[in-house]
């Protein structure tokens, strides 16, 4: 599903969602990497030893650590008790021995700032921002300042218990906790989230960005002149004029509109996108069983509702010029297998024969019966052609020759000047200039074989062959 330009969310996510609260699965190979002179809050005492010894604990509460972080790095277990009735309980032993560190003058814990006194107010805040939201897989990151992840670091490896939680992964665990007990069946994850929600530790807010919506269909187009998404007015450049009554649409419809337009409203999002198996061009019908497509709603404030009576009424909302198959939930991943698939697809083709003019202007009729005709056509049957990129398509797209395959030919008709076959043709073939030569650019090409100049009237896809 290209690169997202999202945001790196594991820089504020939490890690290893899964494990148990009396897990201590930290690794801390990063030991050596922490100056100790660094900190000048910690006394160079080198008789302490990490928790769960009685001179680490002692060194926590000493440092005026917080009940909440002591519970998380004092290594006593957490079954059945929370960090703070864990930190309490160390901290009443430690203050049983030596009374006189009850007041150590430290207002702030150096772990975490008092950020646990405020789990309450950000899970509230947490609850408002996502009251408007339909989802059941929620990822949380938290954005820390620098020199608080510092010192907590140092203090988690110099005196906590080994394997200690990290205050991004502690706080995440408490947030799930009472996030889950504010709102029903939804999952804390840490992959594949419908919504996440980025907590700044500094100010207390929380950043919600609701991930895309994706439906997969198949639309037939029935109507000639309908481009396939949002053409941009060629006078304006989509910004609104007269030409395109302050559209800043070159067409009023397009296959896009016809089929995500009526899902907005719906799924209450924003704006939408699509995403298909190749595209066919404006005056190209796509009949047979549709073309592959996954419509991406972007900010839905709704996920949940019967794909059945959707597809019913995008059809009837289409007014016949589009139809869909029947949508289903789809993905990102499955954007990117639609988008790079390289289906064969078969085609129907109509074109006119064009006399050539002598030098009065008259035309001088060709000689070729329907059987020759027919004959030279069924050359192509089988047959690699030469395709250099179509003057048409030049300006987007590189100059260069591609090879292509015409896997078959077959039901060919002559009817007076007009010619007609069907043909299927490997992913990327350009139909119409096969017929016309564009130039010579393709080759072979009917127009070379007849040796007449060749106008294409119609084309339609007849079928995409993929899944």
């Amino acid at each position: 599903m290209e690169k997202d330009n999202d945001e790196d969310w594991t820089n504020y996510s939490s890690a290893q969602y899964g494990v148990g609260d009396n897990s201590w699965d930290e690794d801390s190979e990063n030991e050596d990497k922490v100056d100790l002179g660094d900190f000048d809050f910690i006394e160079e005492n080198f008789e302490i030893t990490p928790a769960p010894s009685k001179s680490g604990q002692t060194h926590l509460v000493r440092l005026g650590c917080c009940n909440h972080c002591i519970g998380r790095v004092g290594g006593v277990s957490l079954v059945n008790k929370t960090l703070f009735e864990a930190g309490k309980e160390i901290r009443d032993e430690v203050l049983k021995s030596e009374p006189q560190l009850n007041e150590t003058g430290i207002d702030v814990c150096p772990m975490c700032e008092d950020l646990f006194d405020d789990i309450d107010l950000i899970t509230s805040r947490l609850a408002a921002s996502l009251n408007d939201y339909e989802f059941s897989r929620l990822q949380l990151g938290f954005q820390l300042p620098s020199d608080l992840i510092e010192s907590e670091e140092h203090i988690r490896i110099s005196f906590g218990a080994s394997r200690s939680h990290a205050l991004k992964q502690s706080l995440s665990l408490e947030i799930s906790k009472k996030i889950r007990m504010l709102i029903d069946n939804i999952e804390i994850v840490n992959e594949n989230p419908e919504i996440l929600a980025l907590v700044d530790c500094l100010t207390l807010s929380v950043k919600i960005e609701c991930r895309s919506l994706y439906l997969y269909t198949r639309y037939c187009k029935f109507e000639r002149g309908l481009p396939q998404t949002h053409w941009s007015c060629r006078t304006c450049k989509g910004r609104g004029c007269e030409k395109c009554d302050d559209t800043g649409l070159q067409y009023p419809q397009s296959v896009q509109s016809l089929i995500a337009d009526p899902l907005l409203e719906i799924f209450s999002a924003e704006s939408h996108s699509t995403h298909s198996m190749g595209r066919e061009d404006i005056d190209v019908r796509c009949l047979g069983n549709g073309r592959p497509t996954v419509i991406e709603l972007k900010n839905p404030k709704k996920r949940n509702a019967d794909l059945e009576k959707l597809t019913k009424l995008v059809n009837k909302s289409a007014s016949g010029k589009v139809e869909i198959k029947k949508l289903r939930n789809s993905n990102k991943s499955e954007v990117v297998r639609v988008k790079d698939a390289a289906a064969d697809k078969s085609y129907h083709i109509c074109f006119k024969l064009i006399n050539e003019l002598d030098e009065e202007g008259n035309e001088i009729e060709h000689h070729l019966s329907d059987e020759e005709i027919i004959e030279k056509i069924s050359e192509l049957n089988g047959v690699e052609l030469n395709q250099r990129t179509p003057k048409r398509v030049s300006h987007r797209r590189a100059d260069k020759i591609r090879k292509r395959k015409v896997i078959e030919l077959y039901d060919i008709k002559v009817n007076n000047e007009l010619v007609e076959f069907k043909l299927r043709a490997q992913s990327g073939t350009y139909i119409k200039e096969m017929v016309t030569s564009d130039s010579g650019r393709t080759t072979p090409s009917v127009a070379e074989l007849l040796n007449l100049k060749c106008e294409v009237e119609w084309l339609d896809v007849l079928d995409i062959h993929s899944d």
